[in-house]
C-alpha cells in the first residue's frame, strides 16, 4: 500500500457520489480538517469536518482514502472516530441560532465526515488578536446573552460543552455569536452515567475549573460551562488570560479596566468561583441575576446607591448610580435591569448591546428640520456612520457635511434600530422609535441621543413606563401594566 505526503483533500474532490464538492480547506488541527464545501443538490455552501489524526492517519495514493499504517494505532483511531461521530450526533440534536447546526454525517474514504452550517465570520480570539484591544462592555453583554441562549439549549439536552472559550465562539457579519467545536463535550445518559470514551477529558488552561482539570466526571455539570463562560467574559473585557483556579484560591485579584462596572465584575467572579457549589448552577440563575431590578436608596452624600447580591455569591456589592432616581415608584424600569439593561444606560455608553428586528413606525418630522426637508436635501442609502450610540448604517436625508439630518433610519452593527429625526448627526426630535432584540421598545422624543419623553415598553410582560427621562433614566411619570392599570 502506497501513501502520499498529503493530509488534506484537494480542491474539487467529490464526496457522497458527488453530493458534496470540496471548494477549499480552511483549517487543520490535530484531529481533523475543515473545508468549505458546496452541496451540489441544493447549491448551498457548508462547512465540512473530516476526521484525520495527525501523526497516525495517512493518505493513500488515490489522494482520498485515509489509512492507519501502524496497526498499533488502529484501536485509538477507531475509538476517536466514534467520538468524532458522537460530536456530530450531539450537535444534530440542537436547534438554536447560537449553536452551529449539523446537516449530515457519513463515513467514506476510511474515515468520517460531517457537514455543518458555514459561519462566515471570525472567532472572538481572532478578533482580540487582530485588534489588540478588549471588547467594549456593552458588546460583551450582547455576546453573553447569546451564549446563554446557546448553553440553555445545550444543557437542556443534557450536554456539557467543556471547551467554551473565545476561540470557540464565532461572530458572523450580522453580529450573531455562534458556539462551535463540541469535540470535548460529554452527554448524560438516561442512567445518569456519562457517554464518553477512555480518552481523557480535554480542557483549556484558564477556562477549566477544578472538577474538569481533575478529570472528575461525577462533578461536572452546567456550572462547569458557566465557569468557562465567566473566564471568556473576563478575557473579552480585559484582553488578559483568565487567572487559574489555584491563583483565584490564593486570592489573586481580578483586574478589570476602569469603565467595567462593579456589577459586571461581581457576576464574573461569581461565575468563576473555584468551588462549583458557589457558582451559578444554571443559565436561569444568571438570567435572574441579569433581570433583577436595582434597588436604590439615598447615600450620605446625596447620591443613590444601587445594591444587589447574587444568590450564590455570598457577598453584597454596592455601586454609586447618581443618575438613578430614588423615587421607588420607578424601580420597575427595565432601564434599571441587568437583563435588557435599560435604554438610557445604553444611550450613555454603559448599557447592553442588544440585537433587534425592525418595526414599522410612522415618524413626525420635528419643526426644526421642516425647512431642510422642504429644500429636498441630499439622500444617503446605507451610509456608514459613526454615531454617538455606535457604528450604524444610515438611510435618509443628510446635511452638507454628510451627516444624518431629517427623518431617517439607522441600523446598528449590533442589531439595534433607530427610526426618527436627526439634526446634524444627532438623534433629536419627536416621533422617534428605538428597539432592542429583547423586544423592548421606546417611542417618543429624543434629545441629544437620549430618551427625553415618551413610552418604554417591556417585551416580557407588556408593561410600560410613560413620562419624562433625565439622562435617559425615568424621571417623572408612571408605570402601567399591559392593560393600562397603574403599577404601584
Amino acid at each position: 500500500m502506497d501513501f502520499i505526503n498529503e493530509t488534506r483533500l484537494a480542491d474539487g474532490t467529490l464526496l457522497q457520489n458527488g453530493k458534496y464538492r470540496i471548494e477549499r480547506s480552511i483549517a487543520s488541527g490535530g484531529f481533523g480538517n475543515t473545508y468549505i464545501v458546496t452541496n451540489t443538490v441544493f447549491n448551498e455552501r457548508l462547512a465540512m469536518k473530516e476526521f484525520f489524526i495527525m501523526g497516525i492517519s495517512e493518505r493513500e495514493s488515490d489522494h482520498t482514502t485515509v489509512a492507519v499504517s501502524n496497526t498499533i494505532n488502529r484501536e485509538q483511531f477507531d475509538t476517536l472516530k466514534e467520538k468524532f461521530k458522537k460530536e456530530a450526533l450531539r450537535l444534530r440534536k440542537l436547534h438554536n441560532p447560537h449553536v452551529v447546526k449539523v446537516h449530515d454525517l457519513f463515513e467514506e474514504n476510511g474515515t468520517a465526515y460531517y457537514a455543518m452550517e458555514l459561519i462566515e465570520g471570525v472567532s472572538l480570539a481572532e478578533r482580540l488578536k487582530t485588534t489588540g484591544k478588549p471588547i467594549a462592555e456593552t458588546e460583551v453583554y450582547s455576546i453573553l446573552r447569546q451564549l446563554l441562549d446557546a448553553l440553555e439549549e445545550v444543557h437542556g439536552m443534557g450536554i456539557w460543552h467543556l471547551d467554551l472559550k473565545p476561540g470557540n465562539v464565532l461572530i458572523d457579519k450580522d453580529g450573531r455569536a455562534v458556539l462551535i467545536d463540541f469535540g470535548a463535550s460529554k452527554q448524560l445518559k438516561s442512567n445518569e452515567g456519562y457517554s464518553t470514551t477512555s480518552t481523557a477529558m480535554c480542557y483549556t488552561p484558564g477556562y477549566a475549573p477544578t472538577e474538569q482539570i481533575e478529570q472528575n466526571l461525577d462533578r461536572i455539570g452546567p456550572w462547569t460551562d458557566i465557569y468557562a463562560l465567566g473566564a471568556t467574559l473576563y478575557n473579552l473585557l480585559t484582553g488578559r488570560k483568565p487567572p487559574s483556579t489555584s491563583e483565584i484560591q490564593d486570592g489573586a485579584p481580578f483586574v478589570f479596566p476602569q469603565p467595567v462596572r462593579e456589577r459586571t465584575s461581581t457576576l464574573i467572579q461569581w461565575m468563576m468561583s473555584p468551588n462549583r457549589s458557589k457558582r451559578p448552577q444554571s443559565v436561569n440563575e444568571i438570567r435572574q441575576f441579569l433581570k433583577a431590578p436595582l434597588k436604590t436608596e439615598s447615600s450620605a452624600v446625596g447620591n443613590e446607591v444601587t445594591t444587589f447580591a447574587p444568590s450564590k455569591a455570598g457577598q453584597q456589592t454596592t455601586t454609586t448610580a447618581a443618575t438613578i432616581t430614588a423615587d421607588k415608584s420607578y424601580n420597575r424600569s427595565s432601564l434599571l435591569k441587568w437583563g435588557g439593561i435599560g435604554v438610557a444606560l445604553v444611550l450613555v455608553g454603559v448599557g447592553a448591546y442588544l440585537g433587534l428586528a425592525p418595526k414599522h413606525h410612522e415618524d413626525t418630522p420635528p419643526a426644526d428640520i421642516t425647512a431642510v426637508e422642504e429644500t429636498e436635501p441630499k439622500q444617503a442609502e446605507n451610509l456608514f456612520f459613526e454615531s454617538k450610540l455606535g457604528t450604524c448604517s444610515y438611510t435618509g436625508p443628510i446635511d452638507d457635511d454628510g451627516k444624518p439630518h431629517g427623518n431617517g433610519e439607522a441600523s446598528f452593527t449590533d442589531g439595534r434600530l433607530y427610526k426618527g429625526p436627526f439634526v446634524h448627526g444627532e438623534m433629536t426630535g419627536e416621533g422617534a422609535y428605538f428597539k432592542y432584540s429583547n423586544g423592548d421598545v421606546f417611542e417618543g422624543t429624543f434629545e441629544n441621543n437620549a430618551f427625553a419623553k415618551g413610552r418604554y415598553t417591556l417585551s416580557e410582560d407588556g408593561s410600560y413606563f410613560e413620562g419624562t427621562y433625565s439622562n435617559g433614566q425615568p424621571n417623572q411619570g408612571k408605570w402601567y401594566d399591559k392593560n393600562g392599570n397603574i403599577l404601584e
